[in-house]
């Protein structure tokens, strides 16, 4: 149950550059750990502002005018294919049904441009992993190594309906 008012405001916007940097300063742990198991060597705010440069568009969730969270989708090789990502707070985690509700309508807006969504899916990330599988994402069954983790490769193809969400 979320912990938020009646009265918060949930918005989605495109981020300024100093959004981007309070997301990057306060990012849930579990985000971290995957920027760092993939780029050990990389600052997380250059890792951030790497897939901002690569995508086609960046998108901010905020609560009452606070960013909770910076995602976007960057093209793949093969035309209709994207790729999504997503950095969340440490509010996320304390706050997850906006996040939540808000996730669903934002894939589906990815998906005007990229019918087919693909990512890697770190197999230790709990959170990413429920929030993947509840979103409508389908998991290979197989695990690859990609920097020092094992990770999922997890699809979602447009239209996606997942049961699971209804009532949210």
């Amino acid at each position: 149950m979320s912990k938020l008012g009646n009265t918060t405001k949930v918005t989605l916007s495109v981020p300024t550059a100093e959004h981007i940097e309070l997301v990057a300063s306060r990012v849930r742990l579990c985000d971290r750990e995957d920027m760092e198991g993939l780029r050990p060597h990389t600052s997380i705010i250059d890792v951030i502002m790497g897939d901002v440069k690569l995508s086609r568009f960046v998108y901010a969730l905020y609560l009452d005018g606070v960013p909770h969270s910076v995602l976007g989708v960057i093209p793949g090789r093969i035309d209709g294919v994207g790729i999504p990502w997503l950095v969340g707070t440490t509010d996320v985690d304390e706050n997850p049904l906006p996040f939540a509700r808000i996730s669903l309508s934002v894939l589906e807006l990815m998906q005007t441009d990229f019918p087919v969504l693909e990512t890697f899916v770190c197999a230790r990330n709990r959170k990413s992993t429920l929030w993947h599988r509840w979103c409508g994402f389908k998991f290979d069954p197989e695990k690859i190594m990609l920097g020092r983790d094992y990770y999922y490769r997890a699809s979602r193809n447009i239209g996606t309906i997942n049961k699971k969400r209804e009532g949210i």
